[in-house]
């Protein structure tokens, strides 16, 4: 198994890639031996925000890449470093699907660890809610099967707490049958910004809880700048075309929806991967309330290509339905506590621009954050509440009182920031 191309251009102190859950556990103890932090990777499909690696362990997961699916229990179990495309098309073929993200190359694990939302979340609900167990080794080197009756508190906490106890080998995940489906995108030329957006919000607070969608302006390195509306619901593509003649009667001169499936709509519409030969990119992010006039009018003119913010993107993801309720029984993250979803990336040389804009919209909510969007090396203060915090603290305190795993997000009851200027810069965006 060879190692992905974004882990090999990290420099380390050395790096190990395990084939078995006991070869996790001894790279954990020879760690320790060497009093070396472990940084674990899986896909490659992101560098998250840890600073430098030169003195850590890199631990490359990428041969726990296997996908078995129960179809009769409609149960998957995936290793680490399954890709959400793997097993969407996996369960595919038994007409099952899971709460896929909006990226295929994005890991199934990481994303469950800190929430999961993606292409049909106000349907599906938050990802971390199908988990119903878990494979972990922990930092003392035991290997453990994780569920609601083994170990409740952890089990709770491996449900959208952000990771950080251990190294998830596999997961075991609920699958649902595959929904009726429709979507598509409509796009318009970045010229009409304000007016689909002022559209689209207006849309957004009368539609059912079943259609997802999200608007994104694009400035390609080749081509025109646009503005584009992602959309799926479980339903035709006709009773999907009456619920969008709101934003149709703006004449898109782009119009693909029409009726599909989980495999074809996340490999026809999946979030593009980064080149890492490319620069890095850096990203911002934050959960806002609500997008009256004057919050359109400022996202549209940050996402103009001369007088904006410089971002190669500009998205807001409508939240709600599914997603803003708690899952029954649900973990750490069962629901995510704002209504849209605002997510900003481009080149360094626009970070200064980004952190403008987002913090100018920020206004429009309470600083709340969905993890997996997190941009800095900071605690988790912002995504997740204090009660939340602490109970997390207690767990990884006593999981991992030595701090063997190096996460980009420390578990800790303040907000650390020590290394933020020296990792506001990543090499993906990690979305999902």
């Amino acid at each position: 198994m060879s190692t992905p191309s974004l882990i090999n251009i990290l420099p380390a102190a050395a790096r190990v890639a395990p084939e078995t859950p006991e070869e996790v556990a001894s790279a954990l103890a020879e760690a320790s031996r060497m009093n070396r932090k472990v940084v674990v990777f899986s896909t490659g499909h992101g560098i998250p925000p840890i600073g430098d690696t030169s003195e850590r362990i890199l631990l490359d997961m990428s041969a726990f890449d296997q996908v078995e699916i129960d179809p009769i229990a409609r149960v998957a179990r995936v290793g680490g470093a399954v890709r959400w495309q793997q097993l969407v098309t996996a369960a595919g073929e038994f007409g099952l699907t899971a709460p896929f993200g909006s990226a295929a190359s994005v890991g199934v694990a990481g994303y469950m660890m800190g929430g999961g939302i993606g292409f049909m979340s106000r349907h599906l609900g938050l990802g971390c809610s199908a988990i119903r167990a878990a494979e972990l080794v922990t930092p003392d080197g035991h290997i453990r099967r994780i569920d609601a009756g083994s170990d409740p508190d952890l089990f709770w906490a491996l449900r959208g707490g952000g990771g950080g106890f251990g190294v998830i080998t596999a997961l075991e995940i609920e699958l649902t049958p595959v929904p009726r489906m429709a979507g598509g995108v409509l796009g318009w030329g970045i010229e009409d910004a304000e007016r689909v957006l002022g559209a689209w919000s207006e849309w957004t607070r009368q539609i059912d809880d079943d259609v997802t969608s999200a608007v994104r302006f694009m400035h390609p390195p080749e081509g025109p700048a646009l503005t584009v509306i992602v959309v799926t619901a479980p339903r035709t593509a006709e009773d999907l075309a009456e619920v969008l003649k709101p934003l149709t009667d703006l004449m898109p001169m782009l119009n693909t929806v029409r009726d599909t499936d989980p495999v074809a709509f996340l490999g026809e519409y999946t979030d593009p991967d980064i080149d890492p030969t490319e620069p890095p990119h850096v990203f911002e992010h934050v959960l806002l309330d609500q997008l009256p006039a004057e919050a359109v009018q400022m996202t549209a003119e940050f996402a103009q290509p001369l007088s904006g913010c410089g971002a190669m993107m500009v998205e807001i993801r409508h939240l709600g339905g599914a997603l803003g309720r708690p899952a029954y029984g649900g973990g750490a993250t069962d629901r995510i506590d704002g209504e849209y979803s605002l997510f900003v990336v481009g080149f360094p040389e626009a970070a200064d621009g980004m952190a403008h804009a987002v913090d100018v919209l920020s206004d429009f909510g309470r600083g709340r954050t969905y993890f997996n969007f997190m941009p800095r090396r900071t605690g988790r203060q912002t995504a997740h509440g204090q009660e939340t915090v602490g109970r997390l603290a207690d767990l990884y305190e006593a999981i991992d009182p030595d701090g063997l795993i190096d996460h980009p997000h420390p578990i800790s009851r303040t907000v650390t920031v020590a290394d933020e200027t020296a990792t506001t810069q990543v090499l993906a965006t990690i979305h999902g």
